[in-house]
């Protein structure tokens, strides 16, 4: 790890090199673990992380850690990670995921799953996350192995797709609007995650393999037609690998008119220590928040 200068001062810590970034508020840094909540996002490659101080209503950092595919050895990295927090809330990512009706599918049941997506039997666990607004859940498949890690190195853990927090915000949000047509993306290193709401419904959701702001274009248009969706007249949501004025935000913003970055979850604060363009990726982190126990 070649390690970049690192800034401290006024209870800052701010960590950056070639594999690793930590924007720490050290207010609180002397309270017990019991008082956050810590919520991870599992990648192919990394581990995204927020830290939220139950009591004071605030999120007090951000980081993201490389990831080879074993928590023993990243918490061995980061031992930090592995203090008994209030709850660990564990958002798994993946592209293969189905939406439908509670308690159609299941593990024990999984033919329903397979007439659509791959479920190779003899590595991976199906399992459900609850979405409350829709009444339904998502079914996802996930590593035997990498379930088993996650469960024995936490106390008090829940593991949830990825989606299913993005989804419960996006409709909270567009509750509040009355006949509201929206797209959501979620942009990650190779994967474009893709949300349509027409009248405040969710009318398609899906994964997209993306190499590029071309493909992220491409994708965006493509559900737009299926859809019969007017981008110009659309408003649309982005998260994840992207900033105002960059090459995607740019490009774009050639076919849409309203463009906005999602917001955090809006009953909680983020320090104003975390603040600035580098913390805006990790803003949908939050929305995990809404699957606490």
């Amino acid at each position: 790890m070649i390690q970049r200068p690192t800034e401290t001062g006024n209870n800052i810590l701010v960590t950056l090199s070639t594999d690793t970034e930590e924007f720490f508020d050290l207010t609180y840094s002397n309270e017990p673990a019991s008082y956050y909540y810590l919520i991870l996002e599992v990648k192919i490659h990394s581990v995204k992380a927020a830290w939220y101080h139950s009591t004071k209503n605030l999120i007090t950092g951000f980081a993201s850690y490389p990831f080879d595919g074993s928590f023993r050895r990243l918490l061995e990295s980061y031992p930090f990670l592995a203090s008994e927090f209030k709850e660990v809330l564990v958002c798994v990512e993946s592209s293969n995921y189905l939406l439908a009706p509670k308690n159609i599918i299941d593990g024990a049941n999984p033919e329903i799953f397979q007439l659509s997506n791959a479920l190779d039997k003899d590595s991976e666990a199906l399992r459900t996350t609850d979405l409350v607004n829709l009444k339904s859940e998502v079914v996802h498949p996930i590593s035997m192995d990498l379930e088993s890690e996650i469960t024995s190195s936490f106390k008090h853990v829940k593991i949830i797709s990825h989606i299913a927090p993005r989804i419960e915000h996006e409709l909270n949000t567009l509750r509040s609007v009355q006949s509201q047509t929206a797209i959501y993306a979620h942009i990650a290193p190779e994967s474009l995650d893709v949300r349509v709401y027409l009248e405040n419904k969710l009318s398609l959701a899906n994964a997209y393999y993306q190499t590029g702001k071309e493909d992220i274009a491409y994708y965006l248009l493509y559900a737009s037609e299926v859809m019969d969706v007017n981008p110009e007249k659309t408003n649309l949501v982005l998260s994840g690998g992207i900033n105002i004025g960059d090459e995607v935000w740019v490009l774009l913003s050639k076919y849409w008119k309203n463009i906005a970055l999602v917001e955090p979850l809006s009953r909680i604060e983020i320090s104003d220590k975390l603040s600035g363009d580098k913390a805006i990726p990790y803003h949908h982190l939050t929305h995990a928040l809404l699957c606490a126990s």
